[in-house]
């Protein structure tokens, strides 16, 4: 406990016995035992009651050593705790000196699966504290920072996942998750959808839709979480010539207008949001659709001096958009796997059968899909498509002649 409080503490129980210090009190003990029936709100406390003989025993140290002796006494031990004994504390170093960068949280999790803390014993809090008091992690300098903005439209999208409530579908509460684009000159929500996954399918749902609205964007920046990470995300902008560039490891503020668009979904979108009213996916699209319309891309923004729908609408006429059609998106987003087609002309996808010409048998080909529409499989020969797969029918398959099978001679004499 700081001074401050020490000393706030301290004018509160002098108030209580100045009246017997001033002489306004015939009974002491009297006056004690009536200040005794109420209850106090202490500061830095809290709501207390107190004995009479409380009461006396501050009267008799404030006669004794003065004003001081009233102030909560220090303790001994600042700086060590009453829970972490000295084989924890040590083990507390080894982990800080092993893992200079994990957070507190991280290396409390450790020490909870090593045994070395009970899941009822030290809390996380108790730790953090500990770590802070004896200066174990050393302050990081702060990064020096410069406020930015791209001169033209889709000069620069910054994406991110934001983790969203859960909603009651099929009789289940499940948690939604928010990926979403910003564009860094206007400020317009580019890539946006609500889902019940956070991964690279539902990544490409909304990167593709975005690039249909707002065109081709030059660079797409993000973090380094698995979902932005990925390969085939990788291979997906390089192929359309996007520049894909990741943040440091564990640096938000870098990504500030996506961070600071996602504290304005949780202040005004969903806390005026009735989740008991909302029973799909597609229903928490639809609300966000409409907001988005009707609120944030009209709404006024201090950070461009006005609306991102304004500033769009102007952009429009400085800005030569890039657009792609439907087939070269689905080429740039192109999943490519290879298999062996099986004597009976299929191929084996996902543990789904899929069936192409008798000339493949044998053969490893080289099949490609957009990850969105997994269905849509084609074999590909030196970067040309050349047949288009689909899944069998053993049941059309079996009304179809079929050559190798013969019947025996008995059954030709029943005939």
């Amino acid at each position: 406990m700081d001074d401050d409080k020490r000393n706030a503490i301290a004018i509160f129980k002098y108030g209580l016995i100045a009246p017997v210090l001033s002489g306004n009190v015939k009974v002491q003990m009297e006056y004690f035992r009536q200040i005794a029936k109420k209850e106090y709100n202490v500061p830095f406390i809290g709501l207390r009651k107190y004995k009479s003989r409380t009461f006396k025993s501050w009267l008799r140290r404030y006669r004794r050593n003065g004003f001081d002796a009233l102030m909560p006494k220090k303790r001994i031990d600042k700086g060590l705790s009453r829970k972490i004994d000295d084989r924890l504390a040590c083990r507390i170093r080894e982990m800080v000196d092993k893992y200079p960068t994990m957070s507190c949280a991280g290396i409390y999790r450790i020490l909870v699966a090593q045994g070395n803390i009970r899941t009822n014993g030290i809390t996380e809090g108790t730790l953090r504290n500990y770590i802070k008091v004896n200066a174990l992690k050393e302050k990081s300098t702060p990064m020096p920072r410069k406020k930015f903005e791209k001169e033209h439209l889709n000069d620069l999208w910054i994406a991110d996942c934001m983790h969203g409530p859960y909603i009651k579908c099929d009789f289940k509460k499940r948690k939604t998750f928010l990926i979403a684009s910003i564009d860094d000159f206007t400020r317009m929500l580019t890539a946006r959808g609500w889902f019940f996954n956070e991964n690279s399918i539902c990544l490409e749902i909304v990167i593709k839709e975005a690039i249909r609205r707002f065109g081709m964007p030059h660079a797409l920046y993000c973090d380094n979480g698995s979902l932005f990470s990925t390969s085939h995300l990788q291979l997906t902008c390089a192929r359309l010539g996007i520049a894909l560039i990741h943040s440091k490891p564990y640096d938000s503020p870098s990504r500030g207008k996506i961070e600071r668009f996602f504290r304005t979904v949780r202040q005004k979108f969903l806390s005026s949001l009735d989740l008991t009213e909302i029973y799909d996916i597609k229903q928490l699209n639809e609300r966000f659709e409409r907001w988005l319309e009707k609120e944030y891309h009209k709404h006024f923004h201090y950070g461009i001096g006005t609306t991102p729908m304004d500033r769009f609408i102007h952009a429009l006429k400085n800005t030569k958009i890039k657009r792609l059609t439907e087939q070269e998106l689905d080429m740039a987003f192109q999943i490519t796997i290879y298999r062996k087609v099986k004597n009976d002309s299929t191929v084996s996808i996902n543990n789904i059968l899929y069936e192409c010409s008798p000339e493949f048998i044998g053969k490893k080909v080289q099949i490609r899909y957009p990850s969105d529409k997994p269905e849509d499989m084609t074999i590909y020969e030196d970067d040309i498509p050349v047949e288009k797969l689909k899944t069998i029918n053993i049941h059309e398959n079996a009304s179809v002649p079929a050559w190798g099978i013969r019947f025996s001679k008995e059954e030709d004499n029943d005939d």
